[in-house]
């Protein structure tokens, strides 16, 4: 089921970029994606961790049916994550026309206005999973509000001819603020008995103590996502930004089981590391690893005998970001052979860590795109891409290899100790 609603997202999403780049043109369409690389940037740390710790104590609370933590960890996370959306917005709205000043400043507030729902999206599809409801967790995100971007653009297209970029981009915000919604109401109905239950908040140091660290790993994993875009938005141009996102968006189809995997197997993680398990945690990682290695292997051969054609469906001019769609997958074979290590890291309380490796991959990434950009343009962004995406996933897989005794590659070595200590 996880399977098919990424696939359904993923594709979704391929649609709706293709028609965004259709409708706008490759200047304008590079403009909208510079703008959401930086919402999308900022929405991570926005969450202030919160997806992330939902998946520990949101996973131990219903184990242990503590349904007073439970209701207080939530609305303690919603709260938290709205205030630092608000901020985030007005911080983005700064970074944004200070690095790209031609993008229209009504382009970048509906963009800073794109974050909030963004971030609660992310908490609550983070919480669901915890329940087992992984159709109801992707969906709202995977396919509702991508779905409903598709309707307002073809609405648009109908009546009003083609939209401009400030206009995508609020149509961007109105679909993941009603998935938003719609989500929300499943949730309250999913947690009732909970949330009947008087709040508990007297954990609420615990729980702000370890969101901290992984707000900013997961703001440093999405700056490593989208660096490129906003950097050739700054060294290039709009054009070469737009040229670059529809590579990656092609690029980003191999992995997409592992992060379907990672849907299922991350409350089955925090469950098996509560328990001290060592060999649990070894099957889930191990397995989730070959899983996504085969079928990213599979998936990049494709595209690399089909990438010219599926880029031709952007634009005429997409076709020329063929290299750097072939230097992308070489880093997503790499992904997927690594398997779920950052989540593991994060999931078995070593956040801090996983923050060191990404600081250390993040600065790889900043000098290669400062001096491969103006040399290679596109393909310098690939290649600073791929290299990044390489060093953290292979690090952190050391890293668990020696502190946890466990192998969560594809290879999938036997575990070291029966339990973790």
């Amino acid at each position: 089921m996880s399977f098919g609603v990424r696939a359904g997202g993923v594709a979704l999403g391929y649609a709706a970029h293709v028609l965004l780049s259709r409708l706008l043109g490759l200047h304008s369409y590079g403009e909208y994606v510079i703008v959401l690389g930086w919402a999308l940037v900022l929405t991570l740390p926005a969450r202030l961790g919160f997806d992330n710790s939902a998946l520990r104590y949101s996973t131990i609370y219903l184990e242990e049916r503590r349904a007073g933590s439970l209701r207080g960890f939530l609305e303690v996370a919603a709260c938290a994550v709205v205030l630092s959306s608000l901020a985030a917005g007005a911080l983005m709205f700064l970074l944004a026309h200070w690095f790209s000043p031609d993008i229209p400043l009504v382009a970048i507030l509906w963009g800073a206005a794109l974050i909030i729902p963004i971030a609660l999206l992310g908490v609550s599809s983070a919480v669901m999973r915890t329940t087992r409801r992984i159709f109801a967790s992707a969906f709202y995100d995977q396919l509702l509000r991508p779905g409903l971007l598709i309707l307002l653009l073809g609405l648009s297209f109908l009546f009003g001819g083609s939209p401009g970029t400030a206009t995508a981009l609020m149509f961007t915000a109105f679909a993941a603020a009603a998935a938003f919604l719609a989500g929300l109401v499943h949730l309250l109905r999913a947690f009732a008995p909970s949330l009947r239950a008087k709040a508990d908040y007297s954990h609420w140091w615990e729980w702000f103590a370890v969101t901290i660290p992984l707000l900013i790993v997961g703001a440093m994993q999405e700056l490593l996502n989208q660096l490129e875009i906003i950097m050739l938005g700054a060294l290039a141009s709009a054009g070469d930004a737009g040229l670059f996102s529809a590579a990656w968006r092609l690029a980003s189809l191999p992995p997409f089981v592992l992060m379907s995997l990672i849907v299922v197997s991350g409350p089955l993680v925090a469950s098996a590391h509560h328990r001290r398990d060592a060999a649990e945690l070894h099957h889930i990682t191990s397995l989730s690893a070959r899983i996504s290695l085969a079928f990213a292997v599979v998936a990049s051969l494709m595209l690399l005998l089909a990438g010219r054609p599926l880029l031709a469906i952007f634009g005429p001019e997409f076709p020329k970001a063929y290299p750097a769609l072939a230097i992308l997958l070489a880093g997503a074979i790499v992904n997927a052979f690594t398997g779920v290590v950052g989540y593991l890291l994060v999931l078995t309380g070593r956040q801090a860590q996983a923050l060191a490796i990404f600081a250390g991959a993040l600065l790889v990434s900043l000098g290669l795109n400062l001096l491969l950009i103006p040399r290679l343009g596109i393909e310098g962004a690939a290649i600073a891409s791929a290299t990044a995406l390489s060093c953290w996933n292979i690090a952190m897989l050391i890293y668990v290899r020696r502190t946890l005794g466990i192998d969560a590659s594809a290879i999938g070595l036997q575990p070291r100790t029966a339990r973790i200590i």
